[in-house]
């Protein structure tokens, strides 16, 4: 920013303004001059339009200034005391307006997890009246429910974790811990409790640490480090990042013989009490002697201290998400491997059902809890008897009947990405039902964009944000492919890395395609929260530097090869990188910069935000052939990594480690023929699940197959997740245990029939 003189005015204050020449490098101390002469005249304020512009400005300005709070703090105080005066001085629609546009300006840069804003951006927070708890906790809900903060609430991920970042790197604004305070109290009202704990746990390590020292430390913020502590008091895993700080900050507070410190320490000790007792209370037997031999120093430091167990904070309720049944981690326990017999061309089914089987906390959620939930039902059968039949294959046809979809023909084969993403929207389109007289002999139906999909499979759909001037580019590079298995599918306007396969087919470059867009990702939706992941992409003007955030939904991420010269050897991890690397937009692919007022060259980048627990990658492996009008497959030497890195924004780092459990391969040398199978990994054996036929392989397997045999699908699981074996049948309820006996029972009937039949 540049402040410039004006025409010669009576009041001094009037001959400097901000210009946009050089919005790419805020200056502070400009700033604070500019209002400092400002605020020297008090009964002067410029028109309406201007001090919003003025308001957006500062905002900005300030996310962009680096420095510590003794570096800052000067320049700060004049540009504090404008916001004040002018949320004093002007009412009505024109204070509604100014308050509104700097809220909104600031909430744009903590909701972006990579835009690094400075934490002296926190000053603005001064226009809330830090008195009135209430009208906090209004600003807060307004941006909680009525932004767009994403599917899966990223903005709200976002914005909390910077929040909590600013809060112990940044104690000079003092309506911080006000306001992070009224922002969590506003997620709980709103019930986002997965985003709570999530972000919550990520951060406590440091917003505990912070108390080592609690000279800088504002009672609204050590008000709010307790909330959060007391509402995580559940949490193993909260519990577990904070034990190795304990004993230095218990400690260090009470060497300290202030007030301030003897009350922060006893809040602490009495809320890290409640967390180990409860924690102790949740679990049984040998657990919690492993659970007290494994924090022994905590418990006994805290011991020393002698809790009072009066702590206010404890009155907080604690943070719970949706339940989720956790397979029971048992590795000793044999099972019995099954296969599914193949009803004429329908491998690509059964190929899919035993990877989703191993998916454990997907398949023993299914069995336990999802027995009278339309279509799920039926799955539940499916995997319960695989999990207990005594038999060595089973006979899909009753689960088969139902969830095959309806645009796929008998007898033909198919693609099984395709059907893994239609049985997906099936089932979330139904979570919530009851099988109860449910009529299984209509056609099903799906939500909006599910039925498009369904109606319309070869009809590439619109963007989520379509009309949205930042979501353009989200768009152009990943629509709906009508054929998952098709580089042909949807097309791009993007001229960025033209794939090898895209160069043979007069189909314009895409390197990034989805199986399902979805507008949102649903936080009561079991399929989303096991497989459901957030793709952030930013487009940023390369003139003025502005960024434009869009978020999209995916289950899945499709792969496609950029060129490479003949005998290159991609890897998955190369095609992750791939996928999210950098492109230019230029010429007819220029960027509507609303900073700037007009078309400009720009970057678009892609990362992940949200990551799924269950990662599924699907390998572009086919191109069109015009001359033979089929989908041929790419031979492409290839490494199929059996561990891989999400490139995530950096808040998500630490969920970004995935590991292979499953892959179905394509056998055969174009898409709608060939036969697919599965190798699958289950208590650290992998198995090769050929239709009815299963036998033991080796994770070396995979890049070992003959040319014509490709990996289609990929199945990884993130490293944090605990999986363990399927629920015995006692743990099944009543009703799927009778259906996998009366089955069990008919094939001992059977066998014995046989048997007395022989001569």
């Amino acid at each position: 920013m540049v402040w410039a003189k004006r025409s010669k005015r009576k009041m001094a204050v009037k001959k400097h303004e901000l210009v946009a020449d050089n919005r790419n490098q805020p200056d502070l101390a400009a700033l604070a001059q500019y209002f400092q002469m400002m605020n020297d005249q008090p009964n002067y304020l410029p028109p309406p339009q201007e001090l919003v512009k003025h308001c957006q400005d500062i905002v900005k300005c300030l996310s962009r200034t680096t420095g510590t709070v003794e570096q800052l703090w000067q320049m700060l105080q004049p540009v504090e005391q404008f916001l004040l005066r002018v949320v004093t001085t002007v009412h009505g629609d024109v204070r509604h307006e100014i308050f509104t546009a700097i809220l909104d300006k600031f909430y744009s840069y903590i909701s972006d997890p990579q835009s690094d804003a400075c934490p002296a951006t926190a000053a603005v927070l001064i226009v809330i009246d830090e008195s009135d708890e209430e009208s906090a906790l209004s600003a807060a809900r307004w941006l909680v429910q009525q932004r767009e903060n994403g599917p899966a609430g990223a903005g709200l991920r976002a914005a909390l974790s910077c929040l909590y970042r600013w809060l112990y790197e940044w104690h000079g604004t003092p309506a911080l811990g006000n306001w992070l305070i009224a922002y969590i109290k506003a997620l709980e009202e709103n019930e986002r409790f997965d985003v709570l704990i999530e972000t919550s746990v990520d951060n406590v390590a440091k917003l505990f640490s912070s108390m080592a020292n609690p000279a800088p430390l504002q009672q609204k913020a050590a008000d709010a480090i307790f909330h959060v502590l007391a509402s995580l008091r559940e949490s193993t895993e909260a519990f577990d990042r904070i034990s190795s700080h304990v004993g230095d900050v218990l400690v260090n507070l009470a060497a300290d013989s202030g007030q301030w410190s003897r009350q922060l320490l006893q809040n602490l000790v009495d809320i890290l009490t409640a967390m180990v007792d409860g924690i102790l209370e949740s679990l049984k037997g040998d657990a919690q002697d492993l659970f007290r031999d494994k924090y022994a120093d905590v418990i006994l430091c805290l011991e020393r201290h002698m809790a009072s167990r009066a702590s206010s904070f404890l009155q907080l309720p604690p943070w719970r998400t949706r339940n989720v049944c956790l397979p029971a981690v048992n590795p000793h326990v044999p099972m019995r491997k099954v296969g599914l017999l193949n009803l004429g061309n329908t491998c690509y089914m059964n190929s899919v059902m035993q990877a989703l089987l191993v998916a454990r906390q997907f398949s023993t959620h299914v069995v336990l809890k999802m027995t009278a939930v339309p279509y799920w039902a039926k799955m539940s059968v499916l995997f319960a008897e695989m999990m207990h039949s005594i038999s060595t294959k089973l006979n899909p046809s009753e689960f088969f009947s139902v969830v095959k979809p309806p645009f796929f023909t008998r007898d033909n084969q198919h693609d099984s990405s395709e059907f893994l993403g239609y049985l997906f929207e099936l089932l979330q389109s139904y979570e919530h039902c009851s099988d109860r007289n449910f009529d299984y002999t209509r056609p099903p139906v799906l939500n909006g964009a599910s039925r498009l999909r369904m109606i319309h499979p070869h009809v590439q759909q619109q963007s989520p944000h379509a009309g949205d001037d930042h979501a353009e580019s989200s768009h152009s590079r990943r629509s709906v492919s009508p054929r998952p298995g098709s580089s042909a599918a949807g097309s791009s306007s993007s001229g960025h890395k033209r794939s090898s396969a895209e160069q043979e087919t007069l189909v314009p470059p895409k390197k990034r395609f989805r199986m399902s867009d979805a507008t949102f990702l649903r936080r009561d939706s079991f399929i989303d929260s096991m497989f459901g992941g957030v793709l952030l992409t930013r487009v940023e003007c390369t003139v003025c530097h502005a960024s434009s955030l869009s978020r999209d939904v995916f289950r899945d991420l499709q792969l496609a090869f950029p060129e490479k010269p003949e005998g290159w050897q991609h890897s998955v991890q190369s095609l992750l990188e791939y996928y999210c690397s950098k492109e230019s937009l230029s010429g007819e692919n220029k960027y509507e910069c609303r900073d700037c007022g007009g078309l400009q060259d720009a970057e678009r980048s892609v990362l992940i935000e949200t990551t799924p627990k269950y990662l599924i990658l699907v390998l572009k492996n086919f191109k069109f052939d015009s001359k033979l009008q089929v989908q041929t497959k790419l031979m492409h030497s290839m490494y199929h990594n059996h561990s891989v890195t999400l490139p995530t924004v950096r808040s998500q780092a630490v969920h970004s480690v995935y590991n292979l459990f499953a892959a179905v391969i394509h056998a055969g040398t174009t898409l709608d023929s060939g036969h697919y199978y599965t190798l699958a990994k289950d208590s650290d054996q992998w198995h090769k699940y050929n239709d009815d036929e299963v036998t033991f392989a080796d994770e070396g397997q995979l890049n070992g197959l003959n040319r014509s045999s490709t990996p289609y699908i990929l199945f990884y699981r993130r490293t944090d997740i605990e999986e363990g074996t399927a629920p015995s049948l006692e743990e099944l309820p009543p009703k799927l245990q009778e259906l996998v006996m009366a089955h069990n029972k008919h094939y001992v009937d059977t066998v014995r029939k046989i048997r007395l039949t022989r001569p």
